[in-house]
């Protein structure tokens, strides 16, 4: 179903009420903003800012922006910080007050300058009841992010928040699996992927993510930014344990509703012959691992 609204375009999808009986519904919101041209950035900020006043109290329990959503086109560091510390901190206090306001959580990827002065590429977490905190930090920088002196993140970092254990990657991270299977060890409920990725295939993104969400076994959550060529980039998704492609925000800008069942797993077939032998494939995966590692 589409919905058109102040010429934006939410795609919304319903999950069947007989396979989903029974299950803990969560509301999802996904932001794809546009990607800003040369001069563009703080037109996208406002955007961001439109989408956030747009929100009705009680219709999402939480929402989701790209990477470098503080500073989305920057064209150097200098134009990086300035972003930061002027429009991008605009939106961010539009995140504080929004959460409070909608009482929904707000995840985003924000580049935030800690008190020592060093740059991280996180994602942040801004609850409606308390102050927000950035669990997860950007583990594999590209060599433009290690030029500015930004600082890794140190690994796989789930966290517990409101009785669902999420798990987080930023962009280039996507690319490697081990990850994920750290993930799955930590036996996350959800994986939040936020990205920046604006040259890759869309049939690559699928593919990648897909994967991704196989990998950890859990249901994943994906922003990003939409690109002017719409065959690159873009693909906000949401992605069930079994890899299935829920939502899809494709290539153009919007907004991408979708209602999830966060403790949702893959159960795995039967094993041939042992009709009964049937579990959820990610501790299935665990067990097997267990023998190898000994």
């Amino acid at each position: 179903m589409k919905i058109f609204l102040d010429e934006t375009e939410f795609l919304l999808y319903i999950p069947d009420k007989q396979t989903w009986k029974g299950a803990i519904i969560m509301r999802i919101t996904i932001m794809q903003p546009p990607y800003p041209g040369k001069g563009e950035a703080p037109d996208v900020l406002n955007w961001q800012i439109q989408q956030l006043k747009n929100l009705v109290p009680g219709t999402t329990d939480l929402v989701i922006f790209p990477e470098n959503a503080n500073c989305t086109g920057y064209t150097d560091l200098d134009h990086m910080k300035s972003l930061i510390r002027n429009e991008g901190a605009v939106f961010v206090e539009e995140m504080r007050k929004t959460a409070r306001r909608v009482n929904c959580t707000i995840m985003s990827g924000l580049e935030n300058i800690g008190p020592d002065g060093i740059m991280r590429n996180q994602l942040t977490v801004f609850p409606p009841d308390g102050e927000e905190f950035s669990p997860y930090t950007k583990v594999h920088l590209v060599e433009p992010e290690l030029a500015k002196g930004i600082e890794p993140g140190s690994g796989a970092t789930s966290f517990e928040y409101k009785g669902l254990r999420y798990g987080a990657a930023i962009c280039f991270d996507s690319y490697f699996p081990e990850l994920f299977a750290e993930y799955a060890k930590q036996r996350i409920d959800l994986m939040i992927v936020v990205s920046h990725q604006r040259q890759e295939r869309p049939e690559i993104l699928e593919f990648l993510n897909q994967a991704r969400a196989f990998d950890c076994g859990c249901t994943l959550l994906r922003s990003a930014p939409a690109m002017k060529n719409p065959d690159v980039g873009g693909k906000s998704m949401v992605i069930s344990p079994e890899g299935k492609i829920l939502a899809d925000a494709g290539g153009v800008p919007g907004v991408l509703t979708c209602e999830i069942d966060p403790k949702a797993r893959f159960m795995r077939a039967a094993s041939y012959g042992e009709p009964d032998r049937i579990g959820d494939y990610r501790e299935v995966l665990l067990v097997s691992r267990a023998h190898v590692d000994k």
